[in-house]
């Protein structure tokens, strides 16, 4: 096979694998769309609302890591260049963690009367969420921008690290109203409280390492 076939072989099938990985950044953003009404709940109070939300949560979480699995399979015939390829994968990788660990809160959510969490605490994991989501959004926007905006991508990028250092701040303010609650509260509560701010936090440092690797694939391609 010629270097020209090759080329253009291999940026159709990259192309197909981007548009997949548009797919995949759909669903993680669907399911932090859900996480975000169960913490909704979570907020009001409402336990039962909380599992019941739960069960969209793992279901669109199912559905993201199928379509990473399916995006794996393609990239595994090496119809494109290593460097690409190995960052198209971080890229998909990267993504389904941020989908997991929002399932990985979510379901703890369900292990705790709501009830026994402070509304300060409630609050403020909303907030987290809430930007978690954002960051979902923006960078679907910016893998559509690796192809024919570099320039826009690496400024979505961007937007994502500024929202990550709010996420930061804030777990900071969630783990001191935690302190409070665990020398007030029972046991179990604190440490649901501290594993689902961790959790959401977690997702959110997925967002910027996702946004570290849409940059990286810009600069591969100048």
């Amino acid at each position: 096979m010629g270097a020209p076939t090759w080329a253009w072989l291999s940026r159709r099938v990259e192309a197909k694998v981007i548009g997949r990985a548009l797919e995949h950044a759909s669903k993680v953003i669907e399911v932090a769309e859900a996480s975000y009404k169960l913490f909704q709940e979570f907020r009001d109070g409402s336990a039962d609302k909380v599992k019941e939300n739960y069960s969209t949560v793992h279901k669109l979480e199912k559905e993201a890591d199928e379509i990473k699995r399916s995006i794996l399979k393609e990239l595994s015939r090496g119809f494109i260049h290593p460097i690409d390829r190995e960052e198209l994968v971080r890229l998909v990788l990267i993504n389904d963690d941020i989908a997991a660990y929002l399932k990985a809160a979510s379901r703890r959510a369900c292990l705790v009367d709501p009830g026994g969490i402070t509304a300060v605490i409630r609050d403020l994991i909303m907030e987290m969420v809430g930007r978690v989501v954002e960051s979902t959004k923006l960078l679907k926007k910016a893998i559509e921008a690796l192809v024919n905006s570099p320039e826009s991508a690496l400024e979505l990028a961007d937007s994502v690290e500024r929202l990550e250092e709010e996420v930061d701040e804030i777990r900071m303010e969630a783990l001191a109203e935690v302190l409070k609650l665990c020398d007030e509260a029972k046991p179990s509560a604190c440490i649901i409280a501290k594993e689902i701010v961790d959790s959401v936090e977690n997702s959110e440092d997925r967002c910027e390492d996702s946004a570290d690797v849409i940059r990286s694939i810009v600069v591969l391609r100048t």
